[in-house]
């Protein structure tokens, strides 16, 4: 079970990425100018760029999925 849940993680992250990688805009240019490392192209972001946003919203998906539910529902 826990093969079809991270299959479903990681197909479900890649249009969530690649629109993050988008309106990351502002940031992958920070990035550039600050440490002067290629970000962004003439046409596109680098590769990375969409790695890095790609891994970041998989963790957050799989801590989400793993993370405990609370045994005590209700106000206490």
């Amino acid at each position: 079970m826990w093969f079809l849940k991270l299959l479903g993680v990681l197909v479900a992250s890649l249009p969530f990425a690649v629109a993050a990688t988008f309106m990351l805009g502002p940031l992958w240019e920070w990035f550039e100018e600050v440490h002067r490392i290629e970000s962004v192209g003439h046409a596109m972001y680098a590769g990375w760029c969409y790695v890095a946003t790609y891994a970041v919203i998989v963790t957050l998906w799989l801590v989400a999925l793993a993370w405990p539910e609370s045994k005590h529902e209700g106000n206490g």
